[in-house]
């Protein structure tokens, strides 16, 4: 007996057809040098051998698609001396690249709404646009070139320190925000837990531009960050086509840098 999907109910019909793209999806091949590690729920993450986590989260309900970029470093890996590091590279890699100079004025210009942010255990970038591939394609390579070949110039932290002291301001000015540092200072005395996520003053101001180089280079690593792409764009685009985008923008930076992956 044959089936024709246009005749069943809507629902039905909707969920066979979403369950024969998963299908189409899990039936092919997977590129060289990347693993399915697991699939929840629509979810699925990958891994490339590079040692970067790829999750994928196709979401038909709204024409966009957001891709958040996670690095497993917060201020609780500064060491004495150093608090507000992660902090600050957060605002430095938006200062740009020798390929992209002034990545938020890039971000606008197509269309992308962009930020991050950073807390004890991570430090995040993230951005939302209208679907479409060139736009996908392009930030994720504006990811794997920031993630190696940021800048991280003296001139561009004096210039961002002033952004940064209105923000430890607004802080200082916050009753909620005092409250909760007096509490975690109070709770976690001898860990990194205890300290302020935008750091000490007297840090933050005489930071050592060299010492910040050789944070970012640590800890900005493929194997350290987790990627996600979700939404319309994702359906529209296999996985393998995400994987193998962001892995060859990865290599190339890499290869520009004149680093070994």
């Amino acid at each position: 007996m044959r089936l024709s999907i246009s005749k069943l109910p809507r629902p039905l019909g909707a969920l066979l057809f979403t369950s024969f793209l998963a299908f189409q999806a899990g039936a092919a091949s997977l590129p060289d040098g990347v693993t399915e590690a697991a699939s929840i729920e629509g979810i699925t993450e990958y891994r490339l051998s590079n040692g970067l986590r790829v999750l994928l989260v196709p979401d038909e309900s709204k024409p966009s698609t957001t891709v958040n970029m996670t690095y497993l470093v917060g201020s609780r890996n500064e060491n004495y001396g150093q608090t507000g590091m992660a902090h600050l590279l957060e605002h430095m890699l938006f200062k740009g690249t020798s390929t992209t100079r002034n990545a938020m004025g890039e971000f606008s210009r197509r269309g992308l709404q962009a930020n991050g942010s950073t807390s004890s255990d991570r430090t995040n970038y993230f951005a939302s646009f209208a679907a479409n591939p060139d736009t996908l394609k392009w930030y994720l390579g504006w990811q794997a070139d920031a993630m190696v070949n940021s800048l991280i110039a003296k001139e561009d932290l004096d210039s961002e320190m002033t952004v940064v002291r209105n923000e430890m301001e607004s802080g200082e000015n916050s009753p909620f925000r005092i409250l909760m540092q007096k509490m975690q200072a109070a709770a976690y005395q001898w860990h990194s837990y205890g300290k302020n996520t935008i750091g000490a003053r007297s840090d933050v101001e005489n930071v050592d531009i060299g010492q910040l180089r050789a944070f970012y280079h640590e800890y900005y690593q493929p194997d350290n960050a987790v990627l996600i792409v979700a939404g319309f764009a994702v359906a529209r685009l296999t996985w393998a086509r995400v994987a193998q985008a962001w892995d060859e923008a990865l290599t190339a930076a890499r290869e520009k840098r004149g680093a070994v992956l």
